[in-house]
């Protein structure tokens, strides 16, 4: 009866599995169902560069060496690339604090920033759901009237291996600023957009409320 019992969670949780993942290819299905292939441009839709959609700029950490004891431990969410990489559309956790120290020789960025990695882990990106600072390893994003965080986030999404692919390795993978200035990014119209992002609040709803119960089956 245990071993029955065992078997039936095992199943939940395998089953809950697939249907996150479905969740975020839904998702990007319905981004080619409105707006083509953004790699392609197959609907021919008007490109941008990221700066004419918004502000981008490199996170900042200018103290040496990066660890010092007296740059951490303070009230002030340092988020890292791999932070980035594990989050999945919003970041809502960090591991590490700046002090008054860090933060001085740091930047904060604003709640709803997209953070982009450029080392180590290639354009991944999330979305901030608190202030925070990061070090040049991360780019942030904030978007003007054209677009929104949550469409760049998703547009990112088709480009992310290619990127990683194209990035040269020394001691560890990384592109430049120049390389994600340089991109050109479809701009649909700002109402369809807005649109899509009112899909993907829905669907991350019904994930949201798929991954407690998944992580429920697990404790």
């Amino acid at each position: 009866e245990i071993t029955k019992t065992l078997d039936n969670v095992r199943k939940i949780i395998d089953d809950k599995e697939s249907q996150l993942h479905k969740y975020d290819e839904l998702i990007k299905a319905r981004f080619v169902e409105m707006f083509g292939d953004p790699v392609l441009n197959s609907y021919e839709l008007p490109e941008a560069t990221l700066p004419e959609l918004g502000e981008l700029g490199r996170g900042v950490s200018k103290h040496r060496p990066r660890n010092d004891p007296k740059l951490l431990g303070g009230d002030y969410p340092l988020i890292q690339t791999g932070d980035v990489a594990n989050a999945d559309l919003y970041i809502s956790s960090y591991n590490a604090t700046y002090s008054d120290f860090g933060l001085k020789q740091s930047k904060k960025w604003d709640k709803g920033t997209l953070c982009i990695t450029i080392a180590a882990n290639i354009a991944k990106t999330a979305i901030l759901e608190f202030d925070a600072c990061f070090p040049d390893s991360v780019v942030g994003f904030v978007a003007n009237d054209k677009t929104s965080n949550v469409f760049i986030h998703y547009w990112f999404s088709f480009f992310q291996k290619i990127l990683e692919s194209q990035a040269p390795e020394s001691a560890q993978k990384n592109i430049n600023l120049k390389t994600l200035s340089e991109l050109k990014v479809i701009v649909p119209p700002v109402e369809l957009q807005n649109e899509f992002v009112l899909f993907v609040r829905q669907v991350d709803k019904s994930k949201y409320d798929d991954m407690y119960i998944y992580k429920c089956t697990r404790i």
